[in-house]
This record gives structure tokens, sequence and C-alpha cells, in this order.
């Protein structure tokens, strides 16, 4: 029997030269705000030369991956695959980097009811009318469990992202509200530098044009976006304060923001809390008529008073839907947070899963004061580590005096409740399970 030696089992799976396909090597700079328009020219130049594959390419120490560089780059390829049938496939050098390769960037993320639950942060996501709310809900429930969230911060969060990508769906395309209006999101928390980034985009009419539509006709670009972010002004399809809002509650953060459309940024950094901040207005080559990016920075290394960024008060959801009554004396709080474990929490095992939950409850007793109510109800199995982990997060954010006026364990099994008490005598003691460094 004859087996085929390497080099010719090599030769057998590769075609020869003239029946592959030929394709254009892209090799993108991800550090640079300028590496999507670069990829469009590119593709352009190709399809003039009747060539429609393409191989991306990152040179070594160049995988990055930013929002406002992945998020365009996205729709850029979503558009000549869907207009011109272009097929994009990542090189060896965008397989390599883990998260590149994982970030949606070359086949965006779309939502899946079926799916495990997972991160929906530094993946690139394409929603539409049908699925809205269900990428947007996901992007802020994995915020919420990323990181210790100062008060206002997650609810300033939520309400820029769900204005600006509405905004999309409303008034992106010629027809309000169309049912092929569709955009692109990512969102990152970056714990080191304290800070959360967002891009949105879409292949739409662009602001000017939306604008025009509402009787606003601006002499350029750069003059229709420094009115979008006015309050109450839009194409008469909705209130119109969007854009405002998302501008009011970057500032609040001293955060930072870039609209780019149709040729023409606008951009504003608050670089200090004192600093007022001054827009500064340049041009920029768009691939094509229309697209808008939206890109904003909210800092999480301080609260983000929204009553001040908006001078109104809206109701915080997340907060609101946690709400208990409680029959106590008419002189103390009647409301309590009620959290469920098992509803909330991915299981109950092991350390990293009772950090993200730690954070989930931390992050909802910064948002509103009185007890916090942990539901153990349905919870069979509490791991040493996850129960050391949770106390010992909760004592370090708040103080053990505060944990101790404020959370409330209902619903464990006696020997949960063993567990519990195991821990946090050994958290005073010195004879708990080890925690991880945090």
């Amino acid at each position: 029997m004859y087996f085929p030696k390497e080099k010719d089992l090599f030769a057998m799976s590769t075609p020869p030269a003239e029946e592959r396909k030929p394709h254009v090597n892209v090799y993108l700079d991800l550090h640079r705000k300028g590496a999507p328009q670069f990829l469009a020219a590119k593709v352009f130049k190709g399809i003039a030369d009747g060539i429609t594959s393409f191989k991306l390419r990152v040179r070594s120490g160049q995988s990055a991956c930013y929002p406002n560089i992945c998020v365009p780059i996205a729709g850029i390829i979503d558009y000549f695959t869907i207009e011109h049938g272009c097929s994009f496939s990542p090189a060896a050098s965008w397989r390599n980097a883990p998260v590149l390769n994982q970030s949606g960037t070359i086949h965006p993320y779309v939502h899946d009811p079926l799916a495990s639950p997972s991160s929906h942060l530094s993946k690139v996501w394409k929603f539409s009318s049908d699925d809205h709310y269900d990428v947007v809900h996901g992007i802020i429930g994995s915020m919420q469990r990323a990181g210790e969230m100062p008060r206002g911060v997650l609810q300033g969060l939520e309400l820029a992202l769900y204005e600006v990508t509405d905004n999309i769906l409303l008034h992106s395309q010629d027809e309000t509200n169309s049912p092929n209006a569709a955009g692109y999101v990512m969102a990152q928390y970056h714990k080191s530098e304290q800070r959360i980034a967002v891009a949105v985009f879409d292949l739409g009419q662009g602001i000017p044009s939306s604008l025009a539509k509402g009787g606003i006709r601006a002499s350029s670009p750069s003059e229709a976006l420094s009115a979008a972010i006015q309050r109450g002004v839009g194409d008469g399809a909705g209130a119109g304060n969007g854009l405002w809002m998302m501008k009011q509650i970057v500032s609040c953060s001293s955060g930072s923001f870039e609209l780019t459309s149709d040729g023409a940024r606008y951009a504003v950094r608050h670089h200090q809390n004192s600093e007022a901040a001054v827009p500064a207005i340049s041009a920029v080559t768009p691939f094509k008529s229309g697209t808008t990016l939206v890109d904003f920075q909210l800092h999480t290394s301080r609260p983000l008073d929204i009553q001040t960024a908006l001078n109104a008060d809206p109701v915080n959801l997340w907060v609101d839907n946690h709400l208990i009554d409680l029959q106590i004396p008419s002189n103390q709080s009647n409301e309590a947070l009620l959290i469920s474990v098992a509803q909330e929490s991915r299981g109950c095992a092991s350390r990293y899963e009772a950090k993200a939950f730690a954070n989930i409850a931390g992050n909802l007793m910064e948002s509103a004061p009185g007890i916090c109510i942990l539901n153990f109800n349905g919870i069979s199995m509490v791991s040493a580590s996850f129960a050391d982990e949770l106390l010992v997060r909760l004592i370090d954010r708040f103080g053990i005096i505060t944990v101790i006026q404020r959370l409330n364990f209902q619903g464990l099994t006696p020997t949960n409740a063993a567990m519990f008490d195991h821990c946090f005598q050994g958290r005073l003691f010195g004879s708990s399970p080890q925690s991880e460094s945090h």
C-alpha cells in the first residue's frame, strides 16, 4: 500500500496556481484612525482590477483592537461583501492575535437567543430593529459584570448607548424606521485606564442628509455636525435629543467623543475636570457618501451625576427592576434591592464568577441606597471559593460595617449558610480560603 509523503500531501491539497482565486493582501495598521479608509481604498482598487478576494494582515505587534477602528472596518467589509460580492479572510497574522480574531471585525456577531451566556464586550455586533434591544442589553449586562463602576456611570452608558444606536434605526435611511436600517456597535472596558470606550457606525445617508429632511440645510458637513449635537435638532422623526444626551453625559464624565459623517469630524476631548473642552473640527475622506461614526469614552474613576448632565432625573431602570417593598416602620426606607443569585450569576462554583457577581451586586449598591438582599433560592451548593471571593470583594469595596448594615442574605440552605459563616469568620480571624489577588 502506498502512503504519500508529506510534500505529496501538500501538493495534493493545494490547487494549481492557475486555479487559485487571485486575492489582494491588505496590511492594516490598527493603531491608525485612517485604517478603515485605507482598507476601502485597497478594495476599490482591487475591484477596478477585477479582484474581489482580499486577505487581511496585521504587522507584528500591531494587533490592537479598538472600537473606533474595528467597528467602521466591520461596516466597510459588510458593505463590499453585500454590494460588490467581495470576500474577506484573515491571514495568519490576524488569526494569531486572539483578541482581534475573536472581535467579529471580519464577521460581526449577531444576536442568537439560543446561545450560551458570554461577554458582549470587545466584540463587533451588527444590529437591526429586530434585535437592537437584545444587543444593547447584552453589552450593558456585560459591563455590569466587568468591573466596579461609580454611581451613575452605568446609567449614563446605558442612556447614551440606547440613544445613539436608536438614532441609526430611526434616521440613517431615507425612510424613517426603515426595515433595512442596521448598525454596528462595539464596547470595551479598560480597567487599568479607568474608561469605557464605545463606537457605533452605520452605512446610511449621513447626518447632513438626515437633517436636511427636517428642514435644516447646513452649508457644510461640519456645520451639520455642530447642529446635530444641539438639543431638539433632528429630521423631525424623533425628539432630536439623542446626540445631545450623549454629549452631555460625556461632558459630565470628563470623557471624550468624536462624531464623523460625510467627510467631516467633530471631536471634543475633556483633559481635566475643570477644563472647558473646545471642539475640534477637521475633514476626513469618506469611503462613500453618507455613513456616520459615533465614538465616545466615559471615565470610570469618578461618579457621573445624570441629573446635572441632563437637567432631569431619568428613572434608572436597572435599579427600578430590582426594587421591592419592605414591611418596616414608616420612619425608615421601605424599599430594598433584591438580586436573584440564580438568575443573575452563572453558577456559584468559582472565584471568577464570584468576582463578576460581586461587581453586579456592588454596582447596584452604588446606584441606590438602603438594604440589598441577595436571594439564594434555587442555589443548591455554593463553593468555598465563591463565598470567600464574594465576601472579600464586597468588604474591600464598601467596608465591613457597610456590608453588615446593608447586605442581607436570604434563601441559603443550611450547608450554604455554614459555608458563608466559615468564610466570614476566616476573614475576621485569618483562616479563610486563600483569595486570588485583586
